[in-house]
């Protein structure tokens, strides 16, 4: 196996890895995501127009290949198939506190969630690999730690590149073709616990999550968002929780909103299913920073995971647990209820939350 993944070497500190689902060329993420790749660019890596889960692990020195997901499949990558894959490079600290005095170096990944035809959406696949990506991560370190690689400092979650024509988008929402195929409470709780297995992943990785947004974040996108620790966007992003408006209820991780802006706010989000611009979203602090294009968003994203990088691995790491600790106080049983709340919207069959997606989503599109 590792004889056919040394093959795609692209360079003597750069592997891609195959996996059950294809791979992508390498290089692109971290051109686009300003993680000092130095590899060769090709937006087929997140513009592929199929739904994926895409992500790099950028790391110093090229020390070992790690998969991400159980690799079975070793052939040749056409730049067509969906993927999930990683990348490992340099990625050197600037302070010696970085690591315990351990490594003078870091590891850093990105999840990039590519629908990029579709703004975006999540779909079942998405959600499922993005919790298989996402523990692979939680387990990073475990793996890592016969190689002595430097410890995983920073995750940070993006959205692909927009296919032509097509608007930015971080996470437009959750896939409504696939809802509107919802006819009981327990299609529907299945559905939606899907989300918040997703979020949930992302919420209990060890180290931060940097939302890197640009474009639209609606629904299930908000959702994901709210589960990140920072977010930073552009000043085109919009935000939403539409969901009423299609027949259904904010549930799941929507339970983070009140503890980001309030009850007030959440509300005119949820009942209103109102959308509000970047400034209006820093404003209510939904969002951290905004800034004006992708190259300072890129900017941001960086000086954020620097600074992430150079204090104490175990003392951000202690930090993020009991920041869990202080939301779950008050979010679970949330969660737990919109459950709930969610599989009794479906209890006349999805009659109604069918009507709606075809009127005011799905008869838009014909």
């Amino acid at each position: 196996m590792q004889r056919e993944l040394a093959r795609w070497s692209m360079r003597p500190s750069t592997r891609i890895l195959t996996t059950r689902r294809g791979i992508r060329a390498a290089g692109a993420v971290g051109a686009k995501r300003g993680l000092a790749s130095k590899g060769p660019s090709s937006s087929r890596a997140v513009t592929s127009g199929k739904p994926a889960v895409v992500w790099q692990v950028s790391q110093p020195l090229l020390r070992r290949a790690y998969s991400s997901l159980s690799s079975s499949s070793t052939s040749e990558p056409d730049g067509k198939q969906p993927g999930v894959f990683h990348q490992i490079q340099d990625i050197p600290s600037s302070s010696s506190s970085s690591s315990g005095g351990q490594h003078s170096s870091s590891s850093i990944a990105t999840i990039t969630i590519s629908n990029p035809t579709k703004l975006n959406i999540v779909n079942t696949r998405i959600l499922q690999d993005l919790c298989t990506v996402c523990e692979e991560l939680s387990n990073y370190d475990d793996t890592s730690s016969s190689t002595s690689s430097p410890p995983l400092r920073c995750v940070i979650l993006t959205g692909a590149l927009p296919s032509h024509g097509k608007p930015p988008s971080f996470i437009a929402g959750a896939d409504i073709t696939e809802m509107k195929l919802l006819t009981s409470p327990a299609e529907a709780k299945t559905f939606i616990t899907k989300i918040h297995a997703a979020c949930t992943s992302l919420r209990r990785l060890p180290v931060p999550v940097i939302g890197r947004v640009d474009g639209f974040c609606l629904g299930a996108g908000l959702e994901i968002l709210a589960s990140c620790d920072l977010r930073i966007a552009t000043q085109r992003s919009t935000f939403g929780m539409p969901e009423v408006a299609i027949g259904i209820p904010s549930v799941v991780e929507a339970a983070l909103l009140p503890g980001l802006i309030g009850m007030g706010r959440t509300r005119r989000l949820l009942y209103l299913a109102e959308r509000i611009d970047a400034r209006e979203a820093e404003r209510w602090g939904l969002v951290e920073r905004v800034v004006e294009t992708t190259e300072a968003l890129d900017q941001g994203v960086e000086d954020w995971w620097r600074r992430i990088a150079d204090m104490g691995t175990g003392a951000v790491r202690l930090q993020k647990r009991l920041m869990q600790r202080w939301e779950n106080c008050h979010v679970d049983g949330g969660i737990a209820a919109g459950v709930e709340v969610f599989a009794e919207a479906f209890e006349d069959g999805g009659e109604e939350a069918r009507r709606l997606m075809g009127e005011r989503f799905l008869g838009r599109r014909r």
